[in-house]
């Protein structure tokens, strides 16, 4: 799971630095197993994340918003259960992980040409292909501590671009555990729609605020999660 949301994570950063109207699809596969499809939409600074998921003999979709007007929630949408839950956001902090990178060198994933590097932060090793060939790619700084720290090391190596595929290695060695590879990538112009909150949906009583739930007692955070699961519950078929 740690692997699985740092690959997230790395997508996302550098999926923010996209200008325009776009629309890009990841693969994500664990050994020879297809774990999801990732769909991501951008549009004037607002993203839309859909992603396939597999519980048991069930499959749904989880949708994310994260909206220029209101950039310290993100809502949560689950298909199953009709429902949007908002997500708050953590204070930003310090980054305090030392990070190094290794250029390994040219190759081409598909039909882009990429650059070929491994990044290393604590126990944790990724490789990344980055390409220059996606035209609207901005790799300018911004505010985001973990941003900003990786993308500080990467430009003093010359290094940037989007990333085309990413994967992740089992601590000290080499070996794949987990792959996300970008399958399509469109600059195309957006529906205004993919942006609201789907109609039908309901919105959960329950607000996740990691800030507030540092201060919970165990007891406390056993109610929360209980109830917020009864809601994502799926709704019965009348």
């Amino acid at each position: 799971m740690k692997q699985y949301l740092l690959l997230l994570l790395l997508s996302a950063l550098f999926i923010n630095l996209l200008a325009g109207d776009t629309y890009a699809e990841y693969k994500m596969t664990r050994g020879e197993n297809q774990i999801s499809i990732s769909k991501i939409y951008l549009k004037d600074g607002n993203r839309r994340t859909e992603t396939n998921l597999h519980t048991g003999t069930k499959e749904y979709t989880t949708t994310t918003l994260n909206l220029t007007s209101n950039p310290d929630v993100s809502l949560v949408f689950n298909s199953l259960s009709k429902t949007y839950t908002e997500v708050k956001k953590e204070s930003p902090k310090t980054d305090t992980n030392n990070y190094t990178l290794t250029v390994i060198g040219n190759e081409k994933i598909g039909t882009y040409n990429c650059e070929h590097v491994r990044m290393t932060s604590n126990n944790n090793s990724w490789d990344m292909w980055l390409t220059k060939d996606i035209a609207n790619f901005d790799f300018s700084p911004n505010n985001d501590a973990v941003t900003s720290k990786m993308k500080t090391l990467m430009k003093s190596k010359s290094i940037e671009g989007f990333p085309v595929k990413m994967a992740f290695l089992k601590p000290g060695t080499t070996i794949v555990t987990m792959t996300m590879e970008l399958i399509k990538y469109e600059s195309t112009t957006l529906a205004d729609s993919l942006f609201t909150i789907p109609e039908g949906y309901t919105k959960n009583t329950v607000t996740l605020d990691p800030e507030k739930m540092k201060t919970m007692g165990d007891k406390e955070k056993l109610e929360l999660i209980k109830k917020m699961m009864e809601q994502n519950m799926p709704k019965p078929t009348e």
